[in-house]
């Protein structure tokens, strides 16, 4: 389904991302892990089309990365969905929820207004929030609120690829467990394929069936989610960033 080449990306003469590559095939799930400025978000938005490669090839279900004509954008993003960290701006402050999770289905499919209603409303129920809340405008949720009507806007026109950057990052380790439950719920029921990017590794058991590791720009390795606690078999980088994770979890659960 989605197939990276050799990809290079650089800025401002500076390597960001060096041959990069992975395959992605229908209904698997695969984690981006690296510590920040590894590169983890650029990989996003060059998939995304939001930036184009230096070199290299981006593929999705045979189709290259986009580069001009409205059609193929438009294409390419109702296939593809993204959740950002930072959603600040991802609904519009000035619409409510229900205006906010009708616009893609206005833009992406031919409903009619029950119909982007019905599909609004069951959207809503499968990310568990009240359907009085689809009154208010986005400013009155709650931080886990919030990622979660996100991850209901991108699921909405059931895109084949839903890219998860740095998601739960945010959020407290209750809420993060409730939004991992929650996408692994939601890939298994619509068979979705998963790329979900964190620097925390403590997250990916159950939820992603393969990690890739990168550091500064570079793959270190690909492997099974099974293999994650075999040290003898990680590369040392992979090791640090394992026992960072176990460290930061095991603080919070005593603070908590």
């Amino acid at each position: 389904m989605l197939e990276i080449r050799r990809l290079y990306k650089e800025i401002h003469g500076s390597p960001i991302l060096e041959d990069i590559h992975f395959r992605i095939e229908d209904g698997e799930s695969l984690a981006i892990v690296g510590e920040s400025g590894s590169g983890k978000s650029t990989l996003a938005q060059l998939i995304m089309a939001l930036k184009q490669p230096t070199s290299g090839h981006i593929f999705f279900d045979g189709r290259p990365l986009p580069n001009k004509g409205i059609l193929s954008y438009r294409e390419w993003y109702r296939d593809i969905q993204i959740v950002f960290q930072n959603t600040g701006s991802t609904l519009n402050p000035s619409l409510s929820l229900f205006q906010c999770l009708e616009e893609p289905l206005i833009n992406f499919t031919r409903y009619n207004r029950a119909e982007r209603k019905h599909k609004v409303l069951e959207y809503w129920g499968k990310v568990g929030l009240n359907e009085n809340l689809l009154r208010n405008r986005p400013g009155k949720l709650s931080g886990g609120q919030y990622q979660r009507a996100c991850l209901a806007k991108a699921l909405l026109t059931r895109p084949k690829l839903l890219i998860c950057d740095e998601m739960v990052s945010n959020l407290d380790v209750l809420l993060q467990q409730q939004m991992i439950e929650l996408l692994i719920s939601i890939q298994k029921e619509q068979g979705l394929t998963l790329l979900f990017i964190t620097h925390d590794l403590t997250l990916l058991p159950g939820l992603c069936s393969n990690i890739m590791v990168l550091k500064e720009g570079k793959q270190v390795e690909l492997f099974s989610t099974s293999a994650l606690y075999d040290e003898a078999e990680r590369d040392p980088y992979t090791v640090t960033l394992l026992n960072s994770s176990k460290m930061f979890e095991t603080a919070w659960n005593q603070l908590t």
